[in-house]
């Protein structure tokens, strides 16, 4: 990341909360003054959607033990799971009271209804990532689950990776552009030199430059003691340590 983008970043992050907070103060205005409890619901519920972001992870989902490293999907480290979850829902139900209330157009009860409507289905996608997706590190191999019904536990020996590099892939959610990883291995079954891919990244609550630059760090680590290398790698996953230093 160059230093424009970092600060690029930043002042996006304080416009956002700027903002985020001003409608947080106007949605407690509005209680005060005794405005209906749906607007103040939906004001505040927009205040929050704004505060969080596109994606924000509270904290790393890595658990370490002596031998390997695992990442999951933690719903509850996620911005996104209490936007989509939890906010998304609130807003629904502020749109069907006002547009229930007398003179406020028929469409927001309509949104409300979508709102709610697809909630089910944010739920069931969080919920599955949380029970299927992983990723286990050991000194000499990944081994990757993703949330897909097809996809299985795949073990990839660190001697049959070909290449790990950032993957740009559209948000299915935002339709902004998402950092994932791109690990290409040769499979031990076949033959064929053919290398096969697997993506990582949205389906893990770790933060994609993190996750990038320790999936890096392993493939070109040395033959160092096991232990140490695993004691790196955590750091880098949790944001203690920097590839490269």
């Amino acid at each position: 990341m160059t230093a424009g983008s970092g600060t690029k970043g930043r002042w996006g992050r304080i416009v956002r909360y700027a903002f985020g907070g001003s409608l947080g103060m106007l949605a407690g205005v509005n209680l005060l003054i005794g405005s209906p409890w749906y607007l103040c619901l939906g004001i505040a519920a927009t205040a929050l959607v704004i505060i969080l972001g596109r994606r924000r992870i509270f904290r790393p989902a890595v658990n370490r033990t002596t031998n390997e490293i695992v990442c999951r999907y933690i719903p509850w480290f996620e911005g996104n799971a209490y936007v989509l979850n939890v906010l998304l829902p609130l807003l629904g139900v502020a749109s069907i009271a006002a547009g229930s209330a007398p003179g406020n157009p028929g469409w927001l009860r309509i949104t409300g209804i979508v709102l709610l409507a697809v909630t089910p289905l944010f739920t069931y996608s969080a919920v599955r990532m949380w029970w299927r997706c992983l990723l286990c590190i050991t000194p000499s191999a990944l081994a990757v689950r993703l949330a897909g019904p097809k996809d299985e536990l795949t073990e990839i020996p660190r001697t049959r990776v070909d290449s790990i590099k950032p993957k740009m892939v559209p948000n299915a959610v935002s339709g902004a552009q998402s950092l994932q990883v791109e690990i290409a291995y040769l499979p031990a079954e076949l033959s064929s030199e053919t290398p096969r891919t697997v993506v990582v990244g949205l389906q893990l609550s770790v933060q994609p430059n993190n996750l990038l630059d320790a999936l890096v760090a392993w493939k070109d680590a040395a033959n160092d003691d096991s232990t140490k290398l695993l004691d790196r790698i955590e750091r880098i996953l949790r944001g203690r340590e920097k590839a490269g230093m």
